[in-house]
C-alpha cells in the first residue's frame, strides 16, 4: 500500500525469507564464523541456539550457501519424528533407496553407513541440519549420536548442525545426553542486534527494496530498536507497521511516533505510560537482594522486602540494564531474576564482598555496590571510584562450554595447567588451587569457588567485555 508512496520497488519488511535481504550483522558474522570452524574440525556437532526471531535460520542459510558442491546436505525441517521415522527422513533427504515396507531400524542404519563411507571415499562431507531441534526427543538425539560413531581416524562422516531456542541448551544437559554433549565442537548463541546493527539494518533493507533516500529518522531508528529489543523478525513487524502509519498521516518519513503507534497496534497496548507495582521492582531486584544485604552495615533488603524504596530497586534494575549492555545484551525483563536471565545467554553470576585487587585480577566489569543502595557499573579498571563502595560487588562470567560433570572436571584441569608451572601439575587439586589463588591475589580456599572459577573463565576465551585489555 505504501510502496509508491515511497518509491519503493517491493516490501522492504516482509517476514518472508527472501536471501535479497540477507542481512549479516557483526553477532551474525561472527556466529557464522563459529560454525564454518566447527565443520572444518574433528567433532560431530555443532550448536546454534537464540531466542526466537534473532535470526538463526538466517545464519543457516548463509552457512549452506558457503559450503562447497562436494557436500551431502539433509534438512529436517519437522524434529518431532521418532528413532525411525528420523533415519527414514535422512534416507529421503540423501537420496537413498529403501524399501519403505520392509525398512527396519538395522536397515536404514546400514544404508545410511554406506552412504557416508561411499561419501568419504568420493571426498564428500555429509551434513544434517536440524532446525527447531529443542522440539527433538532425547531417545531421537542418542541416534543422531549414534550415527556420528562411524569415522575414520582423523574425521567423522557426518556432521550434524543442532539449531534451537535456548531450551536446547538445557536438553542437552541431561544425564542421558551427556555423550552427545561432549561432541559438540562448536557453539554459538545468536544475540539481538546492537543499536547500530538496527539502524544499518533498516537501512539496508530500504536500499534494496529500492529506497533512494533515508525513510526512517535517526530517532525513529532508536525508538524501533528500543522497542523490539534488536530482534529482528521483531523488527520487521513494527518497521512495516511504522512505514504504514507514516503514509496513512502523509509523513515523508518515518518519526518516532509512528513506531509507538505500530507498537500500540501490535501490542495492544494503549501506549500510555504506568508506573511498575512495587512487587514487579522487587521481584527483579530479589536477585540482587542478597548481596547487597551481606555487606556490612547494609539495609536488609531480604527481610524487608516490603520496606525497600522502590527508587533503590529502579537504581539496581538501571546498573544491571548497563551490565547487561557492557556484554552485548538485551534489555533484562523487569519481571525476571537477573542472575537465572542471564543464564540462557551461557553467562552466569558472581556475587562477592572482596577486596579491589580480587576484582581487578578477575578482570571483569563489575556493579560495585554503595552503602546508600546505589550502584555504580565499573568498566574501565584503572579509574574505580570506591567512594562510599561497602565491598559488595556482581559480575558476569561466560560459563565453560560443557554441560557434564566429567567434561568440566576436564576442563578445569587443562586451565589449571595452562596457568601453573610444571611442578605443580602432579600436586592434589586443593594444592594447585592454592597455589592459582595466592599468585593471582584471589582469597585462598583451597577449591575451585566461584571467584577462581571466574578468573578462569576470564583467561579461557576473549569472548566478553574487560576491565583492562592488557591483561
Amino acid at each position: 500500500m505504501y510502496q509508491n508512496y515511497f518509491g519503493l520497488q517491493a516490501e522492504p519488511f516482509s517476514i518472508a525469507p527472501d536471501p535479497n535481504y540477507l542481512y549479516l550483522s557483526d553477532r551474525h558474522q561472527e556466529a557464522l564464523a563459529h560454525l564454518t570452524q566447527g565443520l572444518q574440525g574433528s567433532g560431530g556437532f555443532i550448536l546454534l541456539t537464540g531466542e526466537v526471531g534473532t535470526g538463526k535460520t538466517t545464519v543457516s542459510r548463509a552457512l549452506l550457501e558457503q559450503l562447497p558442491e562436494s557436500t551431502e546436505t539433509a534438512f529436517i525441517l519437522n524434529p518431532m519424528l521418532n528413532e525411525d521415522e528420523l533415519l527414514a527422513s535422512l534416507c529421503d533427504e540423501f537420496g537413498i533407496r529403501y524399501q519403505k515396507r520392509a525398512a527396519t531400524r538395522k536397515t536404514l542404519t546400514d544404508k545410511l553407513s554406506q552412504f557416508f563411507l561411499k561419501a568419504n571415499d568420493d571426498g564428500r562431507q555429509c551434513v544434517v541440519l536440524i532446525d527447531e531441534a529443542q522440539h527433538l526427543r532425547p531417545q531421537v538425539l542418542e541416534q543422531l549420536r549414534l550415527l556420528t560413531n562411524l569415522e575414520t581416524h582423523d574425521r567423522k562422516l557426518l556432521r550434524v548442525i543442532l539449531i534451537g531456542q535456548p531450551e536446547l541448551q538445557d536438553l542437552l544437559r541431561r544425564q542421558e545426553l551427556r555423550q552427545l554433549a561432549q561432541r559438540i565442537t562448536a557453539r554459538y548463541h545468536i544475540l539481538p542486534l546492537t543499536e547500530q546493527d538496527t539502524q544499518r539494518y533498516i537501512a539496508y533493507r530500504l536500499q534494496v527494496a529500492g529506497a533512494n533516500r533515508p525513510l526512517f529518522s535517526a530517532a525513529a531508528a532508536r525508538k524501533a530498536h528500543q522497542l523490539t529489543q534488536g530482534i529482528p523478525r521483531l523488527l520487521n513487524l513494527y518497521c512495516d507497521r511504522a512505514l504504514l502509519a507514516a503514509y496513512t498521516e502523509s509523513s515523508t518519513e518515518v518519526l518516532p511516533r509512528h513506531l509507538q503507534q505500530a507498537h500500540i497496534e501490535l501490542s495492544g497496548t494503549t501506549g500510555t505510560k504506568t508506573r511498575k507495582p512495587r512487587s514487579v521492582v522487587w521481584q527483579w531486584a530479589g536477585a540482587l537482594a542478597l548481596l547487597i544485604a551481606s555487606a556490612a552495615g547494609s539495609y536488609n533488603l531480604v527481610n524487608n522486602a516490603e520496606k525497600q524504596p522502590e527508587a533503590d530497586a529502579v537504581n539496581q534494575y538501571q546498573a544491571a540494564n548497563a551490565l547487561s549492555r557492557a556484554w552485548g545484551l538485551p534489555e533484562p525483563p523487569a519481571e525476571a531474576n537477573f542472575c537465572q536471565w542471564v543464564q540462557q545467554y551461557a553467562l552466569a553470576c558472581l556475587e562477592l564482598n572482596q577486596s579491589l585487587q580480587q576484582l581487578r585480577s578477575i578482570n571483569y566489569p563489575a556493579l560495585l555496590y554503595k552503602r546508600d543502595k546505589a550502584a555504580d557499573l565499573i568498566t574501565d579498571g584503572t579509574a574505580i571510584d570506591t567512594n562510599g563502595w561497602n565491598g559488595a560487588f556482581l559480575i558476569l562470567y561466560q560459563q565453560p562450554a560443557t554441560d557434564n560433570s566429567e567434561a568440566h572436571k576436564q576442563w578445569v584441569k587443562e586451565q589449571l595447567k595452562r596457568h601453573l608451572s610444571s611442578e605443580w601439575h602432579k600436586k592434589s587439586s586443593t594444592a594447585q588451587f592454592k597455589a592459582l589463588q595466592k599468585s593471582q591475589g584471589l582469597r585462598i580456599t583451597g577449591k575451585l569457588d566461584k571467584a577462581t572459577m571466574a578468573w578462569l573463565a576470564s583467561r579461557a576465551s576473549d569472548f566478553g567485555p574487560r576491565l583492562s585489555k592488557e591483561s
